[in-house]
């Protein structure tokens, strides 16, 4: 079942930092990722913005595209993942940038 994301704000991915997430990424199997920060910007009560960080393994590496990731207590989320930083001994680091209006 998925987890509509207007459902999700900063405080709520805070809460799983440090747990595992799933990308179904076709023939290459399953991509283990781990969020591993949330970072809030400028808001203000009109509108919130945060960034949430994904280590995976540096390969298979994941296209910037929307992915579904699955979580164990989260759901199923889609969302917009760019890969911004690669190590072969730390990994992957993607990042989702969250821009949107609060709801009221």
């Amino acid at each position: 079942m998925s987890t509509p994301l207007d459902s999700l704000n900063a405080n709520i991915f805070r809460e799983h930092l440090g747990t595992k997430f799933s990308v179904h990424n076709g023939t290459a199997g399953t991509v283990p990722l781990e969020l591993v920060d949330v970072v809030e910007g400028n808001t203000s009560p009109k509108m919130e913005a945060f960034s949430l960080y994904f280590r995976g393994p540096f390969t298979p590496r994941l296209r910037q595209q929307s992915h579904a990731l699955e979580h164990e207590k989260l759901g199923q989320i889609e969302i917009l993942l760019t890969p911004v930083e690669a190590d072969q001994e730390k990994g992957t680091v993607y990042e989702a940038v969250f821009h949107r209006f609060r709801k009221s």
